[in-house]
């Protein structure tokens, strides 16, 4: 009885251990969604500013962000004020200008493909920031920024936002070798378990 109970328990610890390397995938982080990694990259367009110029006070601000863009705004104008700049109106004013414009924002994504065997379909997530800036001595300066990184496909409808139609992305179609593979790798598994299983019971 004793080798019978021993027997099992190999059989179980050996169909565990074909289950999880079949299910084996990366474990991700909370994964921020496409609207707050642009605010991100409108914050490093803002502070590369900062950094490059050193301004402080008051100081004419016009950001001319239409459309869906207008969402950086308040934004942005909470980002100077947060850095000790005091953001005023009215053409006129002796204060130096500061004249920003997100020109492109977009999300791509890549080809799918798997995370390991079996794993979850994953997809490279691209987000581009691009416009410029006019600042009072220093001229027109440009931002072009890129963020990249590796989403759940199955996610990807909670990282975007239809309301902004720059979070959204097309997404491309699963690998149909893939999909097609998928259930038969999942009946070779069973099948395997299936064997070690009797060879573990004629011993």
């Amino acid at each position: 009885m004793p080798e019978i109970k021993d027997l099992t328990a190999r059989y179980f610890l050996i169909l565990f251990t074909v289950i999880s390397l079949a299910g084996t995938s990366t474990i991700f982080p909370q994964t921020k969604s496409n609207l707050e990694i642009f605010y991100s990259l409108a914050d490093s367009s803002v502070n590369s500013f900062i950094h490059s110029n050193n301004p402080n006070g008051n100081i004419y601000t016009e950001l001319n962000n239409g459309g869906t863009y207008s969402v950086f705004n308040s934004h942005i104008l909470g980002l100077l004020q947060a850095k000790g700049i005091k953001p005023i109106s009215g053409k006129g004013t002796d204060a130096p200008q500061y004249l920003y414009s997100v020109l492109k924002a977009s999300t791509i994504y890549g080809d799918v493909f798997r995370d390991g065997f079996l794993g979850d379909f994953l997809v490279k997530r691209e987000l581009v920031f691009i416009g410029n800036y006019f600042y009072t001595g220093a001229g027109l300066k440009e931002f072009n920024l890129l963020y990249t990184d590796t989403v759940k496909v199955e996610d990807i409808k909670n990282l975007e936002n239809t309301s902004f139609n720059f979070t959204v992305g097309i997404v491309p179609t699963e690998p149909f070798f893939s999909g097609l593979f998928e259930p038969i790798a999942a009946l070779g598994t069973a099948a395997v378990a299936v064997i070690l299983f009797f060879t573990v019971r004629s011993r």
